[in-house]
């Protein structure tokens, strides 16, 4: 009996230990991100005023997917700020919940109102450095229409939050703050976790606006979807000139011909290769009478290297091309030296030297007549020819 009741002990504190441990092993940290920062560009700044609204209570302290959402939602502000261009608008971040070390408050106004500055914003963030106690959403908005009252303009108010454990005047205080500031105000939300109640909690108040949008911490985790969240709070009518669906402020390859496929910066995708296929691409442009490649052509190069080192066994012929204006002589020097420096940049990216042979036809070999300007912008060009 008395071996049973040892066992039993021994049991109890074994599952106690176990259970501790489980509750205290360390979460992952949030994946690295990489801002992808817009640029300034043919696009209007639709919103005056930004208000940040962080869920800094203790249901924070819980994991998705292995990281603690408060460390999620954190980011998810911190990313904003890396990705957003020096807008001339009023910059507010208000908290709620908090551990003590950080305010005894429900709710802290930890930045603003005040002129956005990209540090300053930073700064009042790591502030906020540890979560805790409950979740009053509603005592927070109800403070933001005051922190507001000056406001001018638009307002665009971002709640980063897990909806969960959210008092029932959460959904009246957002219908309230939409009332004040009717059509100036749009609310969005980004949900961080996956509590089923939190979630719709705020899908409703991004729906409120009628302007407003409701996405997951997901959804922004990359550069890429942290841009297009921005774009969506913060800027109007930002234009995609050449309609390849990449705006303009990150196309690096404009002008690309309609019904290309492209990546995420609006560069042709390579296609597999196939040999004896010739293959031309307009966007691999050069200095005027020079042989240095332009900018714009780095991107599309890459892509042609990309799909050279996947197919290894494939040689490539790379010759220039040039119209007739000129003496004959000239232009068959410039044709090689811009074949031989295309050929240089593919090197440089891996593919080997051996693999490219690099020759300038000059005025020789026209695909088109040099009597009209669109022919002999067809006439300047560099072909790839795959062969065995």
């Amino acid at each position: 009996m008395a071996a049973k009741k040892l066992f039993g002990m021994v049991f109890l504190v074994a599952l106690i230990f176990g259970l501790v441990g489980c509750a205290t092993q360390p979460m992952s940290q949030p994946a690295p991100f990489t801002p992808q920062p817009i640029a300034k560009g043919a696009w209007v700044q639709k919103a005056d005023n930004l208000v940040f609204v962080l869920d800094s209570s203790s249901s924070m302290l819980e994991g998705y997917k292995d990281v603690e959402k408060f460390a999620l939602a954190r980011n998810v502000v911190a990313n904003f700020n890396q990705t957003m261009p020096d807008l001339n608008l009023q910059t507010t971040l208000r908290t709620l919940g908090h551990d003590p070390a950080v305010s005894l408050g429900n709710t802290m106004l930890a930045y603003g109102p005040a002129a956005y500055s990209r540090t300053g914003l930073a700064e009042s963030l790591n502030k906020v450095s540890r979560a805790g106690g409950p979740s009053p959403m509603g005592a927070a908005l109800t403070a933001v229409a005051n922190d507001l009252k000056a406001a001018q303009g638009k307002i665009a108010v971002v709640i980063v939050s897990d909806g969960k454990d959210m008092a029932a005047e959460a959904l009246p205080a957002a219908e309230a703050l939409k009332n004040t500031y009717a059509d100036r105000l749009c609310i969005y939300t980004v949900c961080v976790g996956d509590n089923p109640a939190g979630r719709d909690l705020l899908a409703k108040m991004a729906s409120l606006t009628g302007c407003g949008k409701a996405v997951s911490v997901d959804d922004v985790a990359t550069g890429a979807g942290m841009a297009d969240f921005v774009r969506t709070v913060l800027i109007a009518g930002e234009k995609d000139s050449d309609g390849d669906g990449v705006y303009d402020s990150v196309d690096r390859c404009p002008g690309t011909p309609k019904g290309t496929k492209v990546d995420q910066y609006g560069c042709p995708i390579a296609k597999k290769i196939q040999v004896g296929k010739t293959y031309v691409f307009e966007g691999v442009q050069f200095e005027v009478n020079k042989a240095d490649l332009k900018a714009s052509a780095f991107p599309i190069l890459d892509q042609v290297a990309n799909a050279l080192k996947a197919e290894p066994d494939i040689k490539v012929l790379i010759s220039g091309h040039t119209d007739s204006t000129g003496k004959r002589d000239y232009n068959i020097d410039l044709s090689q030296r811009r074949a031989e420096s295309v050929k240089n940049y593919l090197v440089s990216k891996g593919v080997s030297a051996e693999r490219l042979t690099a020759t300038g036809y000059g005025p020789d070999r026209p695909v088109a007549s040099n009597d009209t300007t669109e022919g002999r912008a067809q006439n300047r060009r560099v072909e790839f020819v795959p062969v065995q």
